[in-house]
């Protein structure tokens, strides 16, 4: 059985996801530091996820294209 962290999860989920692809059971856990920078209970409701964009302009294909156009040459 394999260990990930929560740090495992957010950084290597590809190489948790692999444990997982060869049949290995594995197991979350926490650690110290993880709780210690946990600012506490997150209210999901105020997150812009959940924003209600049923009267948000949604972009065309075109208008897609063009803004990839316009943005490929700036590095």
């Amino acid at each position: 059985m394999k260990t990930a962290t929560i740090d495992d999860l957010r950084h290597r989920l590809t190489m948790v996801f692999s444990w997982l692809e060869s049949g290995e059971d594995v197991v979350v856990k926490s650690d110290a530091a993880t709780h210690a920078s946990s600012p506490g209970k997150v209210d999901w409701t105020q997150s812009a996820a959940f924003r209600d964009r049923s009267q948000e302009h949604a972009l065309s294909a075109a208008e897609t294209a063009e803004l990839y156009e316009s943005y490929k040459g700036e590095h």
